[in-house]
């Protein structure tokens, strides 16, 4: 029988949280509040496993670069060789199936795609439109060393949540307070061509028609009351909510199409 391989996650913690504690950053563990936007989000998102919410980075930081902009930072942590980040097909971080629904598995076993996860709470559910996400792993050698590898992705509005990687890090000194602003000078460089953003754009509208069916497929298990017109205003002022009308109305946080129900429709609209 094969010997099971421990997780040294709390080696690659005391290890990545002493870095932190040495650049003299304000960083919050995962019982810690950061501030009452982002902690809300990160409750009122679905969770890691499908679940209503209760999403809790390893380590979470908001820094400031010389513009005064804010940029929260989320990081994950985990112990095992090889459990850094899984990329899709198109290298993309690997959130969603082949059928366009949300990756639980991978999302629960790698760092970056954990850090992917918590970052999308915010854009989904509060007025940050920049997040960090980090993901970092590690195990332990023949001579009982740590081995280590890290992962920095920038996920955003522009990148319609999926991430791009930053650059290559071999510890986290890119968020000391002398090192930020070069490092976010990194990030506006980063370049989308214009194909993958029409296949990112068809992605999401995709996801976008899916939720839209699961929405009104819940509003007529647990409305009875509603007529079919009365359903198609409340899905209607759901998506203003999300979206915003442009040049009148701003949309409102705390509505994400993510987050609504799974179970598959019996009626679409008519």
């Amino acid at each position: 029988m094969a010997k099971k391989i421990k997780s040294i996650e709390p080696n690659i913690a005391d290890l990545a949280n002493g870095w932190l504690k040495s650049y003299q950053l304000d960083y919050k563990l995962e019982q810690e509040t950061l501030n009452t936007e982002i902690d809300q989000a990160l409750n009122d998102y679905y969770s890691k496993n499908g679940g209503v919410g209760g999403n809790r980075p390893d380590v979470k930081l908001l820094l400031e670069d010389k513009n005064l902009n804010k940029y929260p930072v989320l990081i994950e942590y985990k112990g095992y060789k090889d459990k850094l980040i899984k990329l899709d097909k198109d290298g993309k971080v690997a959130n969603r199936t082949i059928k366009n629904q949300t990756d639980f598995k991978n999302i629960n076993a790698y760092a970056v795609n954990g850090a992917v996860h918590y970052a999308n709470a915010l854009l989904h559910y509060t007025s940050y439109t920049d997040i960090i996400a980090i993901g970092m792993t590690g195990f332990k050698n023949d001579t009982d060393d740590i081995e280590y590898e890290i992962g920095v992705y920038y996920v955003s509005k522009s990148n319609f949540g999926i991430g791009q990687k930053i650059d290559d890090y071999t510890d986290l000194s890119f968020l000391r307070k002398e090192n930020f602003d070069e490092f976010i000078e990194k990030v506006k460089n980063l370049q989308l061509s214009q194909e993958k953003i029409d296949k990112l754009r068809e992605q999401r509208e995709r996801e976008i028609d899916a939720s839209l069916t699961k929405l009104n497929n819940d509003i007529f298990q647990n409305e009875k009351g509603l007529s079919e017109s009365d359903r198609v205003y409340l899905v209607a002022a759901s998506i203003i909510a999300t979206l915003g009308i442009p040049g009148s109305m701003a949309a409102a946080c705390g509505t994400s199409f993510s987050s609504l129900p799974t179970k598959r429709p019996k009626r679409v609209f008519t």
